[in-house]
């Protein structure tokens, strides 16, 4: 049972569903977004940001390798659920969707170094290395590849910490064990 009130959406501004209608699934919403409607503000920001996400420069397939990875470190047993079920719509095996909750290289140079950033920016406080960054350019990775990465941990971070808060239980099957 979620911790955090579940709003109605007659009682939200026309702003926040506006923002909503992207997500809308058969014209209906998941209770996790009217629970995370407890700050409009904050669900706003969190539905534009996913929207620059969409527009922006990884594909689908390195947005959710990334979700997925960083639903695994925080333990977010909602977000592997939903990461797990997007990944393999984006054509992420389940081999490789394992490989990459674990850290592990899945032989596609982009995507290993896409997790390898992901992972320093994650766990190890300060400036990326130099070495890490080169590998990224050899690896082609632009500007605006790096800072849409930065978005996506952002975003995913955000549900994660709010699914901790509020207990946020999927109706999508688990995510296989590791």
């Amino acid at each position: 049972m979620s911790r955090l009130s579940t709003r109605n959406e007659i009682d939200l501004q026309p702003e926040t569903l506006d923002a909503l209608a992207p997500v809308r699934v058969n014209n209906k919403l998941a209770d996790v977004y009217l629970q995370f409607a407890g700050s409009e503000e904050a669900l706003r920001a969190y539905l534009h940001m996913e929207q620059s996400i969409r527009e922006g420069s990884l594909s689908t397939r390195e947005v959710e390798a990334v979700k997925l990875w960083m639903s695994q470190q925080t333990g977010c047993h909602y977000c592997l659920s939903v990461h797990t079920f997007k990944a393999s719509k984006a054509s992420l095996s389940v081999a490789e969707q394992l490989a990459i909750r674990q850290s592990e290289p899945i032989g596609d140079e982009r995507m290993d170094c896409l997790i390898s950033l992901a992972a320093a920016l994650f766990t190890k406080p300060g400036k990326l290395a130099d070495q890490l960054l080169e590998r990224a350019r050899q690896t082609g990775f632009i500007d605006q590849n790096l800072v849409d990465l930065t978005l996506v941990m952002s975003t995913v971070f955000f549900t994660n910490i709010t699914n901790h808060i509020n207990d946020s239980q999927s109706a999508l099957p688990p995510a296989p064990p590791l």
